[in-house]
């Protein structure tokens, strides 16, 4: 298919192609002669330029060549007009031959008489052959087929001796005339001499002519006429490009198209072209309202067995809504004889210039709807940019559905046309791979987005209806028949929430993915179920398909056990942490199972608890016996640091992260103490064993020192902490003593042999200071701070003197030693030196402080004594009676004041 004829090429559009090359003029002409006065008018065509083939040469040359031009049963042709027209085109050649410039220099004159014969009989052969209608059945078709294919071999041979290349033509409405075929060699080199001598005569002429003339009566409808083809070529003009396919530096190939030209092609040439990469072949299957291609079910067959998609398409002439429908039902004929797939793509081909109509686009709907009505749906354009009504065509598939043909000269793999397309043909002088049966030129394209390949891929031919909603195994392959008896492709739902799926080639899908719609994603196991439940693959991975048999996706499931997973985004089931909404976060081990009342140790040492529902936990956690531990925002366990909670509540975690209870000792001899809820003691006591005491104030270290509290309460800790009791604590040189209560003592203490030791208010110890207790009783604390007893010698030789009850003494006489002293009434010692008179001794007696009388007895011996009564007068004492008395067992007794 590649646009040889009937495509006008706008000179603004002529670079996309090989029309100039080099600064010079390649013209392919279609021309038509008409004889007036003897002389040769002509009527150019412009085509395509890739599709002629030329050979390098020096000289200018004429050549002329006749092909079969597809005409419907419009061009109301009779016998007359091609008879008419066999003459004239019969003299126009002979003219031709005989200009000066006909052949090169170096042909001899019967050189040149052979190449004008042949010539001649082309043109005749041509008319008469309706090489193209495959309905003629009579043996007159027979005989200008054979005819056309002789004339065809002296065209070539013409040409040859003329020196030019004569390419293989791949014309989509000259497909039957074009080509030489090595299968017919032996016929046409018979025919071919046949009918050079019998077009020098003009008997055997007009014999070409009657036939001729009556095979268009036969058949009026497929009548072809003669269009003679001029190529001028110029001097030193490059060769064609021909290339390989396989060869990187050209677009990928992924499409090939045939038609009866490659009929010579093999199921080895098929088979190569499937190693080669290419997907799919593009079937010529008819043209116009009666031709068929009488090898594209053969074709089809040996690109099935290749394991290639086949695509079809029709050569489209219809410019009238009839014919459209006419053209359709044509191809539809080949497709239901044949039972072709109702999946098969089907192309209509839109390059001839008989399609050009302002109603182009309602014609081609009419020409799909005639296929739709048969089931066949599948459809796509063939056109180019050269066609007049390109767009109209376009829109009944649109943009993505069209196979475009646009030739570069030299077509790069770096460089591709017409993205935007389905696919694009970008050559139509390819070779085959290297050692393919056929030799000829094929066209190839690349497809962009998987149009060509939408079809029914190895089953173009529909099975037999035996096989109606079953099972069919073909080779390894298994295949479900539905009930049109069809393979089908796509899901299955069946038997008990069951589901199979079936490929574009049919065959069922088994362990395998598949990525259906909205990024669905199934797998088929080894019956070709569609799994639901886990699935464990490769190197530990795991995923999951639910009851409608898809992959789960960020998102969990819960199997068995209350077991729960999540599947990440690529259908994994994760392992891991995993952080998710506010700040959560959960762990799945290496079963990809979550951790639930669990602990997960990661990297570092780090610690996470997750709680019953799977979330790691934040915040304090009681478990076990009275054991409690705290886990951070980050979800990490704390150990060996502080939380405070609400109410300013202290926490202590240790290294294995439990919280503390009990004392603590840190940092350089602090203390501190939690309790048995694990709250850090503040402001407060603690008891410890051995009726130890510590206190712990608002900072919650345990205190050392003294501490006051209460109502002028005194308390004391040591360096260990613990409380002073009934233990002396000296502080800045000052003594305190901490009774059994803790509390530092105020006041007299008597201890060990008759001490006695004073505390003042503040709890300090009196020393080398006077103390006043009750009843005016006057102490003195020495420098160790106990209370004195005896003499003590004070100030300016002043003396006083303290009773074994530590009481000083006042108006009262003491004897220490040999020394006999008196202490007046504020204490102190009265001089020696003064005389005492015996009433003044009575009045020194603190008796004499309340009595009015006071009897005195003093003992003058044994057992007498003298007896006085003293009374008060005043303030001096006065004796009013003495008398002598006994003492002892009939007396007073041994009893006195101060003896």
């Amino acid at each position: 298919m590649n646009f040889k004829t009937h495509n006008h090429i706008n000179a603004k559009t002529t670079k996309s192609f090989k029309l100039y090359k080099s600064g010079k003029l390649w013209l392919v002409a279609g021309v038509t002669f008409c004889s007036f006065v003897g002389s040769a008018i002509i009527n150019d065509q412009i085509a395509h330029a890739d599709t002629v083939t030329v050979a390098k040469t020096a000289t200018t040359v004429t050549r002329t060549t006749v092909s079969a031009d597809s005409k419907t049963s419009n061009d109301s042709a009779s016998s007359d007009t091609v008879s008419t027209t066999a003459n004239k085109v019969a003299n126009t050649a002979s003219n031709i031959a005989h200009q000066p410039n006909s052949a090169t220099t170096n042909l001899n004159t019967s050189q040149a008489a052979t190449a004008t014969s042949s010539t001649t009989t082309k043109a005749a052969s041509s008319i008469l052959s309706q090489a193209d209608s495959e309905t003629a059945n009579s043996n007159t078709s027979q005989a200008v087929t054979a005819t056309s294919s002789a004339a065809t071999e002296a065209v070539s041979s013409a040409a040859n001796q003329t020196g030019q290349k004569v390419s293989s033509s791949n014309n989509k409405s000259h497909e039957a005339t074009a080509h030489t075929t090595s299968a017919a060699s032996g016929s046409i080199n018979q025919v071919s001499s046949t009918a050079i001598k019998s077009a020098t005569s003009t008997e055997n002429t007009n014999k070409a002519t009657s036939v001729a003339s009556n095979a268009a009566k036969h058949q009026a409808t497929t009548t072809k006429k003669a269009d003679l083809n001029l190529t001028t070529v110029t001097a030193s003009t490059p060769e064609t490009d021909v290339w390989t396919i396989g060869d990187t530096t050209r677009p990928r190939v992924d499409v090939v198209d045939v038609a009866s030209y490659q009929s010579a092609m093999t199921q080895s040439d098929y088979n190569k072209l499937k190693a080669a990469g290419v997907k799919t072949v593009i079937i010529k299957t008819t043209e116009g309202t009666g031709y068929t291609n009488p090898v594209a079910l053969a074709q089809a067959k040996m690109a099935n067995a290749a394991g290639l998609n086949v695509d079809f398409y029709h050569y489209a002439t219809f410019n009238t809504a009839d014919t459209a429908q006419m053209e359709a039902t044509n191809m539809a004929n080949f497709l239901v004889k044949n039972n072709v797939s109702k999946k098969v793509l089907l192309f209509a081909d839109m390059e001839d210039a008989k399609t050009y109509t302002v109603n182009a686009t309602a014609n081609l709907n009419t020409f799909w709807s005639v296929l739709n009505a048969l089931g066949y749906t599948n459809h796509g354009v063939y056109t180019s940019n050269t066609y007049l009504y390109r767009d109209a065509v376009i829109k009944t598939v649109g943009q993505s559905r069209v196979w475009r043909a646009q030739y570069p000269y030299t077509p790069s793999a770096n460089n591709l046309w017409n993205t935007d397309d389905g696919a694009w043909q970008f050559s139509s002088t390819a070779l085959l791979p290297s050692g393919s049966d056929y030799t000829g030129y094929i066209d190839v394209s690349i497809c962009y987005n998987g149009l060509t390949e939408d079809s029914a891929g190895t089953n173009t031919f529909s099975t037999p209806n035996e096989f109606v909603n079953q099972y069919h195994w073909e080779g390894n392959k298994l295949y479900f028949y539905g009930s049109n008896g069809q393979p089908i492709t796509g899901f299955r739902h069946y038997g008990n929430n069951k589901l199979e799926y079936y490929g574009s080639d049919h065959a069922q899908y088994r362990n395998r993915y598949l990525t259906a719609a909205n990024n669905q994603l199934y797998y088929f196991g080894s019956n070709g179920d569609a799994i639901t439940g886990l699935r464990h693959y490769a190197n530990n991975k795991l995923e999951y398909y639910g009851t409608d048999h898809i992959q789960y996706r960020n998102r969990y499931a819960t199997v068995g056990n209350n077991k729960l997973y999540y599947f990440g985004s690529n259908g994994d089931a994760i392992s891991g942490l995993r952080h998710y909404g506010n700040n959560k976060l959960e762990f799945y081990g290496t079963d990809h199972i979550q951790y639930r009342n669990r602990y997960y140790t990661a990297a570092k040492n780090k610690l996470y608890y997750f709680g019953g529902n799977g979330d790691a936990i934040t915040g304090l956690r009681h478990y076990g016996h009275n054991k409690l531990e705290y886990y951070g925002n980050d979800h990490v366990q704390y150990r060996n640091r502080y939380y405070t909670a609400a109410k300013n509540r202290l926490y202590y975690f240790g290294s294995n992260g439990d919280a503390i209870s009990g004392l603590r000792h840190y940092g350089n001899n602090k203390l501190e103490f939690y309790g048995t809820d694990h709250i850090q003691y503040r402001n407060r006591y603690y008891t410890a064993a051995k009726n130890k005491l510590y206190y712990f104030g608002d900072n919650g270290d345990a205190i050392t020192g003294l501490r006051h509290y209460g109502n002028n309460k005194l308390e004391y800790y040591g360096a260990d902490h613990v409380q002073y009791r009934n233990r002396y604590a000296t502080v800045n040189n000052q003594l305190y003593y901490f009774g059994s209560n803790g509390d530092a003592i105020t006041g007299l203490r008597h201890y060990g042999n008759n001490k006695l030791e004073y505390y003042g208010a503040d709890h300090v110890q009196y020393r080398n200071r006077y103390y006043t207790a009750a009843k005016n009783k006057l102490y003195y604390f020495g420098g160790n701070g106990d209370a004195i007893t005896g003499l003590r010698h004070y100030g300016n030789n002043k003396l006083e003197f303290y009773g074994t009850d530590h009481i000083q003494y006042r108006n009262r006489y003491v004897t220490v030693g040999n020394h006999r002293y008196y202490f007046g009434s504020n204490g102190d010692a009265v001089s020696t030196n003064q005389p005492q008179t015996e009433a003044d001794i009575i009045g020194s007696m603190r008796v004499a402080q309340k009595a009015q009388q006071i009897v005195t007895v003093v003992q003058n011996g044994g057992s007498t004594a003298t007896l006085k009564l003293w009374q008060k007068q005043g303030n001096t004492w006065r004796n009013l009676l003495t008398s002598s008395s006994r003492i002892g067992n009939g007396g007073i007794g041994n009893s006195h004041e101060g003896n």
